[in-house]
């Protein structure tokens, strides 16, 4: 039986969280995690993951085995829902779109990214790859900015293709050629 997460909650004695008040998600509900991909929510539960702080998470199962944990008044996570097919069709835009240009340092540069992903949305992460895309386009190959391009593409064809109800394969070809026709 699926417990709604939207009323008033319990915590048990063993931490979980039966049912939590004012919570976005639901258990069972998919969701989108900007850095993580697509996952399931499996429960929710009080953890105290910093001394003397206990909040409540949402533990989001992403396949392959890994476990996301993520505070549940946390409005800021980027956690979201799934994407609509209308918007994808506004994502197609925006990865043609003329990239925006990011700054040489690296430090500030990740910093801006992960905290645009904080927005929440699928055009977000559309924007964040596209941009990426292009600064890399005329450098060498390098380390961290390479593997975050990556990991944001992963998460992105993820999506695409559940929504589309392709393969990931057919997803990526997809959004690399939208990412090729470049303004």
């Amino acid at each position: 039986m699926a417990v709604s997460a939207r009323i008033a909650g319990e915590i048990t004695v063993d931490g979980a969280i039966n049912i939590v008040a004012r919570s976005m998600f639901e258990i069972g509900d998919k969701v989108v995690h900007p850095q993580h991909g697509v996952g399931d929510i499996v429960r929710l539960e009080a953890r105290e993951f910093e001394r003397g702080d206990i909040r409540r998470y949402y533990e989001i199962s992403i396949p392959g085995g890994s476990t996301v944990w993520v505070p549940v008044d946390l409005s800021n996570s980027g956690l979201r829902r799934l994407a609509s097919k209308s918007e994808l069709a506004h994502c197609r835009e925006i990865l043609k779109s003329h990239p925006s240009p990011l700054t040489e340092d690296g430090r500030v540069r990740q910093s801006v990214l992960v905290e645009h992903l904080k927005q929440g949305t699928i055009a977000a992460q559309c924007e964040v790859v596209r941009d990426l895309s292009a600064f890399v386009a005329h450098k060498p190959s390098y380390g961290t900015i390479t593997a975050f391009l990556e990991a944001m593409l992963r998460v992105l064809c993820q999506e695409w293709a559940l929504v589309e109800q392709i393969t990931t394969s057919e997803a990526m070809f997809e959004i690399s050629s939208l990412l090729e026709k470049r303004k």
